[in-house]
């Protein structure tokens, strides 16, 4: 049997490079599997784990927050913000239902709160322009 060579890659470094026989995800599609034959292939990647399969038949899973899956040839790369490795499955489900919606949860705070500031500053800019006073800005 052929096999790929898988690689995970973060903002920081390369959580994973492993040889493998077949990965398994969900994309923005819906799921889907990848074999060393089937054809070159990119897609989103929801919020998830991912299955791959050693050539050995051990199967081992990663936490996925969201990212890029490409398989060109014999590789398949992932790129993610987040991975998180384990062979617990039940210890990913709850890192998903928990730590990353938790994220995600400050992500939007974060988006709102500088969402509101930049209404604030162009309130404040088009308050100076119409004021008169020319100020350099």
């Amino acid at each position: 049997m052929t096999s790929m060579r898988f690689k995970v890659f973060s903002p920081i470094e390369v959580v994973l490079d492993v040889e493998i026989s077949k990965v398994e995800a969900e994309g923005i599609d819906g799921f889907f599997t990848l074999l060393p034959r089937h054809t070159d292939f990119i897609t989103a990647l929801r919020q998830s784990i991912l299955s791959y399969t050693k050539p050995t038949g051990d199967v081992s899973y990663i936490a996925c927050d969201r990212g890029v899956l490409v398989k060109k040839g014999a590789e398949v790369r992932l790129s993610t913000k987040l991975a998180i490795l384990d062979d617990n499955l039940s210890h990913l489900e709850h890192v998903i239902d928990t730590d990353f919606k938790e994220m995600e949860q400050q992500r939007k705070e974060i988006n709102l709160t500088m969402a509101r500031l930049e209404v604030g500053l162009a309130k404040g800019l088009n308050t100076l322009k119409q004021g008169g006073d020319h100020v350099g800005i």
